[in-house]
């Protein structure tokens, strides 16, 4: 009983390690035209965007660098031209700042392709 336990253990940590090697992919550093890293853009879907409030809903991958979990959650928008084109299910990598007012979406790209 106890080597079931320690086996169940053991496969336990390594599927969440496994787990967490993946989550840190999506929150990936772009190079620049230089092979230097410009920024880091995160990665998530489209679930509903609100033009005329500047507003966008994405369902997103970890964002460790500002320590939050997936989730879904409503942004602002820098600029509400970014919307343009972009519909629920989209796939998309986006750049997110945090300010004293809250996060904002500074960039845009539509994975869809």
């Amino acid at each position: 009983m106890i080597r079931r336990n320690i086996l169940m253990t053991l496969v336990a940590m390594a599927a969440t390690s496994a787990s967490a090697a993946t989550a840190l992919a999506w929150d990936t550093e772009q190079p620049d035209g230089r092979g230097l890293s410009a920024e880091v853009l995160s990665a998530g879907r489209v679930v509903r965007v609100d033009a005329d409030a500047g507003k966008i809903t994405i369902e997103h991958r970890p964002i460790w660098r500002l320590h939050m979990e997936s989730m879904t959650m409503i942004f602002k928008v820098r600029d509400a031209t970014m919307l343009t084109g972009l519909t629920p299910g989209d796939r998309i990598r986006f750049k997110v700042e945090r300010t004293g007012d809250g996060f904002f979406i500074t960039r845009i790209e539509n994975s869809n392709g």
